[in-house]
């Protein structure tokens, strides 16, 4: 590693390099005798130093952060610096032609301070809303990232029908795909539950669970309803009218899956773009309580050690499904250098894939987090021509 530094006064990069310049993102390091009070242990090869990495996130965020209120995002920050990268924090419209204003970390003053860079490497996003990733700074900002050729991570939140459609298209995967459709009337709900039985309907933007009904077809008229907040008997399906106009919806047929102690569970895959392809990172289970709609844990359900279920799982066949699955993503949604995804398992060992997720919350696993930062950096360097 070498030393570079941040020049607060007069919003400078530099290094002591006597011989030359260094590269650091899309711009270069002034040279200087000597170093000024911040700086930062980055790598350095063949002429590079970094990756310097643009953390992307909402307006909102920025306070947080500022207030420590952001930990997760600041885990990330801090192993990037051990790994001898820089990240700098932005909102969409701090990206400007040729830099970004935003906020470095400083490991000397250990808090963050208000810096500009030239335009990084890679940019990874967290931006918390689909509503601004469709502002238009949020949309002038990629624009520029795509004309400058920087990798943009997980450039969107993925809804649920989209995700379906790219899935579908690949002949391998269909074995592990529950009939899905968009619900386009109070019609296809009725189809659907005479077919079947049984069915899930998802919003289609939705997250951890909100917005999902499973409706279980009744003798006579009407079904029963579930949600995480409970269940009723709901007499005639007209009664969903409401539901279907206020949100955009999907209906996916119920599987017959595994239980462990007479509880559903099911898989919480975590998956990394590595070398060309994705591999998984960890697998976390969640388990359904005794009368829980979901697995989340959000909603009630609990953390089962993998360990526990790990002989029920094909592995060499979770392995192929993340890999193929994440192909079909980075087709239809670009560089989605990381996904989870949530699993069912059958009672054959059949893996069937419920929803794919873009922008993983932390994992409750510290193990798989600890991998993940590791997995990041990899992507980071990798994406930056770093890697080794």
């Amino acid at each position: 590693m070498i030393t570079i530094g941040y020049r607060r006064d007069a919003n400078e990069w530099v290094s002591r390099r006597p011989d030359g310049f260094y590269r650091f993102g899309r711009g270069e390091l002034a040279t200087a005798a000597s170093l000024p009070d911040l700086t930062f242990a980055v790598n350095e090869q063949n002429g590079r130093v970094g990756p310097l990495v643009g953390i992307l996130v909402s307006e909102s965020s920025i306070s947080a952060l500022l207030g420590g209120r952001k930990p997760w995002v600041e885990t990330v920050i801090r192993s990037l610096h051990a790994d001898g990268g820089i990240a700098i924090v932005s909102t969409a419209a701090g990206i400007g032609e040729n830099m970004v204003s935003g906020y470095v970390f400083a490991p000397a003053l250990e808090r963050f301070v208000e810096s500009s860079t030239p335009l990084p490497d890679v940019v990874y996003n967290r931006v918390k809303s689909r509503e601004e990733e469709q502002s238009e700074p949020f949309q002038t900002a990629a624009a520029r990232l795509a004309s400058h050729g920087i990798p943009f991570v997980n450039r969107s939140f993925f809804r649920k029908s989209d995700v379906c459609r790219a899935l579908q298209t690949d002949r391998r995967l269909w074995p592990h795909l529950l009939p899905t459709a968009p619900v386009r009337s109070l019609a296809d709900i009725h189809s659907w539950l005479h077919q079947y039985g049984c069915i899930y309907l998802k919003r289609d933007d939705g997250a951890r669970g909100s917005g999902l009904l499973r409706l279980t077809a009744s003798p006579g008229a009407g079904a029963i309803c579930e949600s995480p907040r409970g269940q009723k008997r709901v007499r005639s399906l007209d009664e969903l009218e409401p539901l279907v106009q206020s949100h955009r919806y999907i209906v996916q047929a119920a599987a017959c899956t595994d239980t462990w102690n007479g509880r559903r569970y099911d898989l919480r895959v975590l998956a990394h773009w590595q070398r060309h392809r994705h591999t998984i990172t960890g697998v976390g289970v969640r388990l359904a309580g005794p009368r829980s709609l979901t697995t989340h844990v959000f909603h009630g359900g609990t953390i089962l050690p993998y360990s526990e279920i790990q002989s029920r799982i094909d592995e060499q066949a979770l392995e192929r499904l993340i890999a193929w699955s994440g192909e079909r993503l980075n087709e239809q949604f670009g560089l989605v250098g990381e996904f989870s995804a949530d699993i069912g398992v059958g009672k054959q060992q059949e893996l069937y894939i419920y929803e794919i997720n873009a922008k993983p919350m932390a994992f409750d696993e510290p193990d798989i987090e600890a991998r993940r930062l590791q997995r990041l950096n990899r992507l980071f360097a990798e994406l930056a021509h770093l890697a080794p």
